[in-house]
């Protein structure tokens, strides 16, 4: 074995030979191939593919970026599928060789009966960060005394072998792209002088066609989107060689969440705060790590998606992970529908339910077909009121956010003591195995339970205007209301115009930016004209002063994507109260997407009807 030329990408090399380890449907060892392509400028391309089936992969290769399917038959008629797509080694090699005419060959022993293998690789993400030599130097360090090699492995490997020393006698510069778990084998055969014959399997001749939209953003190994960022950074590195190539595929995940997240607002109409791209970015690393990958499946990622925001982010993340715009089939192929099981086997399934309205019963459906115009109408009532069952269900959210303000203040305030006399709170398990040598127990000492907080304040968005970027107000609507009965909470929110969004007679759609509950009610002045608040910086720091000024107790809840200024945790302090910060993170954000959406009625006969136009 001769090493490669300083020069160029690596590469095993014996003799005029240039063989790349490479792993099957992978953006990061197809990245390598074409750029050891054209800084070896071979006159001869040989990859793993099936012999018998050359022509029409070639033909499959020379369609790319379009998307290609190859159909044989085994000997029993099962269908055998050859995907080609453009982030792979092999179809990389071959189009590298056909857009430069050179001559291209496929030498892979075509055999029956091939058992479904998955070779334990690391991630090959690492071959991003540390290169393909070192990676491919890690592997085989690790598989230096590997399981004997099976009898179809070692006739293909002979095969391989074989055909790469025929192309060696008659090419100056041969690239070989082959699996990596064959590479170190084939490059042992290299050196035999006679080679016995092999017979391929009887096989008729491939059938080339393409795939319908639905199965491209199904059937592609990494998402479509993936499969996007590698051909146009491909296409970028051919005009500049300099240019970043292969795409990082952590970068192209925050921007496949940060562009989902628009899409979202823009076509959910929700809202997408920056404690989600963190939170999903963590998820869907932690998640990664423990299934011992250091990127995230396809799988994964909508996972995360789902599970840190809803299934409705999750449904434009998808759309966007699987989207992939050069599926044009300008050569007429007959198209065919592909599911994963058929062309990967067992696949995972994920499930979208859609938070929307049911048209079937929608109140509207029910009274006709043609639009309705309702008035929002106020002059000559005794006022606007609220929708209880959204009363009852902030009053209840508000409820579990002063315990769980509760319960973080108790969590602070506990403290770890030998065991005396008594077990307190029950045995510290941690503190009494890191005290082990000692001989002693520890045990846990809660102290005295906080108050009950007194007031509650919810942030869903403050309202400030991004930096160099012109202010757009969001929440114009400031309002203070005050509770109906001795149960309810006063509030003061600040939302979206009141008056935009007419569901019904009488009755508008509201988002609350962010909301304060204090009780008990029927205490709260204007919070947004009194002249005590005028310093406060923003609309948030306006419900936080007020509600440190209206609780009767120590404790003040304050849920938020950032914390408050220390200058007003100071000003809690001067009146003997204490400010208990909860990242909104932390909470549902499916709850918080259902707290955040709210209806004004514009008289209380309303709430008679409200049910017929609220979803």
């Amino acid at each position: 074995m001769l090493p490669s030329p300083v020069s160029l990408p690596f590469a095993l090399r014996y003799e005029n030979i240039w063989l790349v380890p490479a792993i099957h449907y992978n953006m990061e060892t197809a990245a390598h191939v074409c750029q050891l392509f054209h800084a070896l400028r071979p006159d001869c391309v040989a990859v793993e593919l099936a012999e018998t089936l050359q022509e029409p992969l070639l033909r499959a290769a020379s369609r790319l970026p379009d998307i290609s399917v190859v159909i044989s038959y085994t000997a029993q008629q099962n269908p055998l599928y050859y995907l080609c797509e453009p982030a792979d080694a092999a179809f990389e090699g071959l189009r590298c060789a056909l857009e430069n005419r050179c001559a291209a060959y496929c030498i892979d022993l075509d055999v029956d009966f091939y058992p479904d293998l998955r070779d334990p690789l690391p991630d090959p993400y690492a071959i991003f960060r540390v290169g393909l030599e070192q990676y491919w130097y890690a592997y085989y360090s690790l598989a230096i005394n590997p399981p004997k090699a099976s009898q179809q492995d070692e006739a293909r490997e002979l095969h391989m072998a074989k055909r790469l020393k025929e192309l060696s006698a008659r090419h100056e510069k041969v690239l070989a792209v082959c699996g990596i778990a064959h590479a170190a084998r084939i490059l042992g055969h290299l050196s035999k002088k006679h080679f016995t014959e092999s017979k391929h399997a009887p096989r008729e001749m491939g059938e080339i066609c393409t795939v319908t939209e639905e199965s491209c953003r199904e059937i592609l190994p990494d998402g479509g989107f993936l499969s996007t960022a590698y051909e146009k950074a491909r296409s970028q590195f051919l005009i500049t060689p300099v240019s970043p190539f292969p795409p990082d595929r952590r970068l192209l995940l925050l921007k496949l969440y940060k562009e989902g997240g628009v899409n979202y607002i823009e076509k959910q109409k929700g809202s997408f705060p920056g404690y989600h791209l963190r939170n999903l970015m963590k998820f869907s690393r932690n998640y990664a790590i423990i299934s011992q990958k250091l990127t995230p499946s396809l799988f994964q990622i909508l996972t995360a998606a789902k599970g840190c925001v809803d299934n409705n982010y999750a449904y434009e993340v998808w759309k966007l992970a699987t989207e992939y715009p050069f599926l044009r089939n300008l050569d007429n192929l007959s198209e065919i529908d592909l599911s994963p099981d058929d062309i990967w086997g067992k696949s995972q399934i994920i499930r979208f339910r859609l938070l929307q309205k049911n048209e079937k019963s929608s109140f509207f459906n029910r009274l006709g077909k043609e639009k309705r115009h309702y008035k929002l109408i106020t002059s000559g009532r005794p006022g606007f009121c609220s929708y209880q069952p959204e009363d009852n269900a902030i009053e209840k959210y508000g409820d579990f956010l002063k315990k769980k303000g509760s319960q973080i203040l108790s969590e602070e305030q506990a403290r770890t003591l030998p065991f005396s006399t008594s077990l307190e709170d029950g045995v510290d398990m941690k503190e009494t195995i890191r005290h082990w040598p000692e001989r002693k127990l520890y045990v846990k000492v809660k102290g005295k339970p906080p108050d009950n907080a007194g007031s509650v304040i919810m942030i869903f968005d403050e309202d400030k205007p991004d930096e160099g970027m012109p202010f757009v107000e969001k929440y114009p609507w400031c309002v203070t209301w005050h509770g109906e009965h001795s149960q309810e909470s006063d509030m003061a929110f600040y939302a979206t115009r009141f008056g935009e969004d007419i569901v019904g007679p009488g009755i508008c759609r509201c988002e609350y930016g962010g909301f304060m509950l204090t009780y008990p009610p029927r205490r709260v002045l204007d919070v947004w004209i009194d002249p005590d608040y005028a310093p406060c910086q923003s609309k948030s720091e306006v419900l936080l002063a007020a509600g440190i000024d209206y609780s009767l107790t120590r404790t003040i809840v304050y849920v938020a994507a950032k914390p408050p200024r220390p200058l007003l945790k100071s000003y809690a302090n001067k009146y003997g109260k204490r400010v208990v910060y909860i990242p909104i993170g932390q909470l549902s954000p499916v709850t918080l997407m259902e707290l955040k959406k709210f209806h004004v009625l514009d008289s209380h006969e309303k709430r008679q009807i409200a049910d017929d136009y609220i979803f």
